[in-house]
Formats: C-alpha cells, structure tokens, sequence
C-alpha cells in the first residue's frame, strides 16, 4: 500500500491531468476563514495543507481541498469593504474600467454589460454602479455563493447570484447578454473547477470583451518567503507562464498585465479571446519571464522555498517563544490561521487577536482556538509585543496606529520584509 506522501506525490494536476510534484507540508490546517465558538472547537475540519508543482502547465495547487459549501456559506466572515485601502483599490478599478472599456462602448451606442466573480460585499460593485449610476439596471451583476456576505451586498443595490460562476449554466447563452467586461478580483485562485470556470468565460464573454483577473503573484510570496498566502480557500497559485499555458488551452490569451500593491504584492492580467499577437506585449512578458527564477526554473526554485519555509517557521517558533512579555495579534485574516497553525501558536504564546470584523469578534481562531477581540480596545492595551497578521496592510495599519514606535510597540512581521 502507497504511503500517504506517495499517494500525495501521485495526484495529478486539475488543469491538464499531468503528474505533480510535491514541494511543501504545512501539516493539519483548519478552514481559514472559519472563526469559531467554543462549543464548536471538536467539531473543526481539517485538512492537509500540502502544495504540488506541474510539471506540464507549471500551475501551482494544494493537494487536499475543503469542499467549497463549506467554506462560502452563511457564515463566510471575510469582508473586502473592512480594509479602507482596499475600498480605494476598487473604486480606482471601478473608474478605470468605466474610462478605458465602457466609456469608448458607450459612444458606440452600446450599453455596455458587465459581470464580476466573486462579489463578496459589493464594494466593487456598488462603487461602480455609483459611477454609472446603474443601480436599477440589470447590466451589471456579481456572482457571489456566499450568503453571509451576499446578503450586504444585496442591502447596497447591488444585483447578485448566488449560483457559483464555474457551475451556472447560462442557459441557451443566447438569453445571457454577451459580456464587454468580466472582473475577479483574489476569486478564480479560489475555484477548484478552473477547466468550468474557463468555458464560461469563454462563453459570456463577448467577441471583443475583456476578462479582468486580480490575484497575488506567486514572485512575491516567494520573495517575502509568504507561506501564509497558502491556505484552503487559494487552490491555485500562478505565475504569468502557468496564467498563459493554461489560457492557451482554452482559446484564450494574456493581453496585457499590471503589477499592484495590493495582498503584498499582486498581478492584474487583461485576458482576451484568441492566441496572442507577436508584438511589444509579447516582448515585454517574455522579459519578465526571462528575468525571474519562478519562470525560468520553477521547480528548483520551488524546492528552494520549500525548505526556506521550513526555516521561517521554525525562526518564528523560537523567536515568538523568546520574547519577554505578552504577545498579542494585529488582525485576523485567513493567512493568520495558516501561520498559527503552520507553527503551533496558541493562547499560551499569543493571548488575543484584534480585529476589526464584527463577525469575528468574540470568536476564537481555527485550529489555535486564540481569543479575537475587538480593535476598538487595541488603544488601550499596552502590550509591548504585537503580531502583525495584517502585514500587507503595513502602512495603513501604521498611518492608523501612530507608527512602529508608538508607546514603544514591537511590531512583528510574520514574513520578510523588504
């Protein structure tokens, strides 16, 4: 009988069925996103969080997934329109789309239709329709399956389906609006079914359309050694050669990209129909291919960061461990449950969380089962040791705080920072 790493070793990519190649273990995960009471702590779900390389396509994807009802549900705590910084991301996002796509339709005579993956609370959306002022008009709508966060969507005039984009049916097509823009922000790394995600993308979108896609890019999880971008709810992670080989098997093709700031370092890809032209775009993805270890030798590279994980965890154990005082946590992300756990931080090392989401407070992290309480008490709590989950959010978390001195704060980051 196969070992469970054999067997682990074995499982075959979900894009193009070749054999993948294992590089890291962060062991027993819980679902990340899944604060609980403590009547639920022996009722958690848990996973193996393991991460696998093709060797085919070059895609990156957990080995064991949680299935997704149980995660995007009524009770889904992660909120887009918490982080201020981020409600400025996508209302910059709103009026560009409104100004380099809808506009230039618009003078054609075209009301122009657009669909966004993933919703969340609408805060895209709603910043959208503010600007079209569409809020009673069925051209823009979001897919969102979980309810929780639906729900306030709804509450802000947004259009919302609850079917999953990968697994609607779109019936005949030919009663669905061909699509000029389609928009996912941190949502196809999400869907598991990517093969169904991507012949619906192929058949909403309109002849001359274009499919917006945000997520981090997976250079920078490997520069700032950002193990935590792994956790249940990202089964894929990409880099731009992984992004075109998988495009290209489904008639589709990188147009143009963008980096941004945003989850710590993050790629914007301008996705069309076809195969892409020869020409300075073409040049400058080849450069940036050829310009990046991840490109060009992923596997090694891979390993390398498997074991220098390995090593970031075990320096985290020990430093945490180390420090005089108390400790406390700075944000409750889905990241945070990955490092918590990764490590083996509970409350006896990490007393509290604070946070922002009402959701959450009053709960307890998954898996470590620490305290989450809320921000509005952080002012008043004079621990010196503070844990900054939210390290992606640097500077606005010290623009609101008062910077890294502050009442002679040691702000800790869980990642490199550079």
């Amino acid at each position: 009988m196969a070992s469970r790493l054999e067997r682990r070793e074995a499982m075959k990519c979900r894009i193009c069925d070749t054999k993948c190649k294992q590089f890291l273990d962060l062991g027993k995960q819980p679902i990340a996103n899944n604060f609980v009471s403590k009547s639920q702590f022996d009722s958690e779900v848990f996973y193996n969080l393991t991460v696998h390389f093709c060797p085919q396509c070059f895609t990156i994807q957990l080995g064991e997934t949680v299935p997704p009802a149980k995660v995007f549900n009524e009770n889904y705590s992660f909120y887009t329109g918490t982080s201020q910084a981020m409600a400025d991301h996508f209302k910059e996002l709103a009026v560009m789309i409104n100004d380099r796509f809808f506009l230039p339709i618009a003078d054609k005579g075209k009301w122009p239709v657009m669909i966004e993956i993933g919703a969340n609370d609408g805060t895209f959306l709603q910043h959208f329709s503010d600007l079209m002022k569409l809020h009673d008009k069925p051209t823009c709508i979001g897919f969102e399956p979980s309810k929780s966060v639906a729900e306030v969507a709804k509450k802000k005039g947004v259009r919302i389906c609850g079917t999953p984009f990968e697994k609607h049916e779109f019936p005949g097509v030919g009663n669905w609006p061909k699509t000029d823009v389609i928009v996912s922000a941190n949502t196809f790394a999400h869907i598991e079914d990517r093969r169904g995600f991507l012949k619906n993308i192929k058949k909403v979108m309109a002849h001359d359309g274009v499919w917006i896609n945000e997520e981090p890019y997976f250079g920078n999880t490997i520069d700032r050694l950002a193990f935590d971008q792994f956790y249940n709810e990202h089964v894929f992670y990409t880099s731009i050669t992984s992004m075109a080989r998988t495009l290209e098997m489904f008639g589709l093709h990188i147009d143009s990209v963008e980096f941004l700031w945003t989850h710590g370092g993050s790629i914007r890809y301008f996705i069309k129909h076809g195969h892409a032209d020869p020409g300075p775009l073409t040049a400058f993805i080849y450069r940036s291919i050829h310009s990046n270890a991840l490109e060009t030798d992923p596997w090694e590279t891979l390993q390398a960061f498997g074991e220098k994980v390995q090593g970031r965890i075990e320096r985290l154990q020990s430093d945490l461990r180390g420090l005089k005082g108390p400790v406390v946590g700075y944000g409750a992300p889905a990241k945070m449950s990955t490092i918590t756990n990764a490590c083996g931080l509970g409350p006896e090392t990490i007393s509290k969380i604070y946070d922002t989401t009402s959701a959450k407070v009053g709960k307890f992290s998954p898996g470590q089962h620490i305290p989450i309480v809320s921000h509005s008490e952080f002012s008043k709590d004079r621990t010196k040791n503070v844990v900054l989950f939210v390290w992606n959010h640097l500077a606005e978390v010290m623009a609101k705080e008062g910077g890294r001195k502050k009442r002679g704060r040691k702000w800790i980051l869980p990642v490199l920072e550079y």
